[in-house]
């Protein structure tokens, strides 16, 4: 691994590079990946590539993400859409797991489900640390998509309305 070395009078530093996963990835821009391509003609498989590290999906240029809910068998170019349960992190979750399953023969999880890691990146992305699918016809979707850096529910702040009314003496009722 390249570092580089910084000397500072009697004291040595070691600088290595990044090993966050938003900074060191693979783009996986495969345009038939798209959970709206139902009409790929040719069947793709994610079982033979040899995944290893992390991945950065993007459809056209535009940052996607792996669906978190289950996907109609057929799309993304493959019989049996691969999907994530559990929903996507925020960017200060940092690395979480998710399971990763498939929709065949109307069970969105047939083929039950595996791990895999997610994390969600500053300048609104995911990253992937994808694994090898345990069948054929099986293939990771994509979704064109933005995230959020932190959660941006928002409570409205309620109080009851108070009224001051200063009525003239005349019409006050004794």
């Amino acid at each position: 691994q390249l570092k580089n070395y910084i000397f500072l009078g009697d004291l040595f530093f070691a600088a290595y590079p990044s090993v966050d996963p938003c900074y060191n990835y693979t783009v996986l821009d495969d345009l038939w990946r798209p959970t709206s391509n139902t009409y790929d003609s040719v069947r793709r498989c994610d079982h033979y590539i040899t995944w290893s590290g992390w991945y950065r999906l993007f459809i056209n240029g535009l940052n996607a993400h792996i669906p978190d809910t289950c996907v109609a068998q057929y799309s993304c170019g493959t019989d049996v859409p691969l999907w994530i349960r559990g929903g996507h992190p925020t960017v200060q979750d940092g690395v979480v797991t998710r399971d990763v399953c498939s929709h065949w023969k109307n069970d969105c999880c047939y083929f039950g489900s595996y791990p895999i890691k997610v994390k969600a990146c500053p300048g609104n992305y995911y990253v992937y640390e994808l694994v090898r699918p345990n069948e054929c016809n099986l293939a990771y979707c994509a979704v064109v998509s933005y995230i959020s850096s932190t959660h941006t529910t928002v409570t409205p702040e309620t109080r009851p309305a108070v009224i001051n009314i200063t009525l003239p003496e005349e019409c006050n009722v004794s």
